[in-house]
């Protein structure tokens, strides 16, 4: 068996290098949204650390690979309201120069030009989308129908974001809800790095399904997270 001596690592030949991923914890995140997209990367072998409004930071983002921005309550505005016009600077310097942004939900929404148009209130700006809208009129968990690529899932949504029917130029699409074909997953390029962008949560286990009386007959979603993970490379 060939092996390879790097630094003094035993590395075993076609198995990647861990990456350190960072993943919002602070205000405006859902309860146990950070927690259940942590565990799914460190099941992957990723090294996993929380960052929130202290923490965040050019200092912070030059240690890691990938950041995420999970889940969230209904207002996005929570977030941004304790972060810094220099944070956002950071992050947006950070996905420039070769960093990964997946933004889920909340996350998703947050990458948008906008959180309110209307009112002026910025966003991380880091898509071609002015501001982002809800799927669905009923902010309650539900079940809907995508179409991953040319693969049917129902997905745990909750006031999910829709991506429009036409991607921003260059981006890719990965995923249309099958109601309205309007786009519920996509990737596109911000600078030298890349920006992920997912509506519903892929990423929700079995629990999620159990607390808002979802059924589960149709099986969880966690592979095609899995697959997510493994893009942001």
């Amino acid at each position: 068996m060939k092996r390879l001596v790097v630094l003094g690592l035993l590395l075993l030949p076609g198995l990647a290098q861990a990456r350190t991923v960072a993943i919002f914890n602070g205000p405006g995140t859902c309860q146990g949204c950070p927690q259940t997209v942590a565990a799914l990367f460190r099941a992957a072998g990723d090294r996993v650390v929380y960052v929130d409004q202290h923490t965040l930071g050019a200092k912070t983002l030059g240690k890691v690979q990938v950041y995420v921005q999970p889940g969230g309550s209904d207002d996005i505005d929570e977030t941004l309201d304790v972060l810094r016009p220099a944070q956002v600077a950071a992050l947006r310097r950070f996905v420039a120069q070769g960093g990964h942004y997946l933004g889920i939900c909340a996350g998703a929404y947050l990458a948008a030009q906008y959180s309110d148009k209307a009112a002026g209130r910025r966003a991380f700006g880091l898509v071609d989308i002015d501001e982002l809208h809800a799927e669905t009129a009923d902010p309650a968990p539900s079940l809907l129908a995508i179409r991953w690529g040319a693969t049917p899932r129902m997905v745990y949504n909750q006031s999910g974001p829709h991506l429009y029917r036409q991607p921003p130029a260059g981006a890719r699409v990965l995923a249309r809800y099958s109601a309205t074909q309007r786009i519920a997953a996509l990737s596109a390029r911000f600078g030298r790095g890349q920006v992920l962008l997912i509506g519903p949560h892929l990423e929700a286990d079995s629990s999620w399904y159990q607390e808002d009386g979802l059924s589960q007959q149709y099986g969880l979603n966690q592979d095609l997270f899995r697959q997510v993970i493994r893009t942001l490379k």
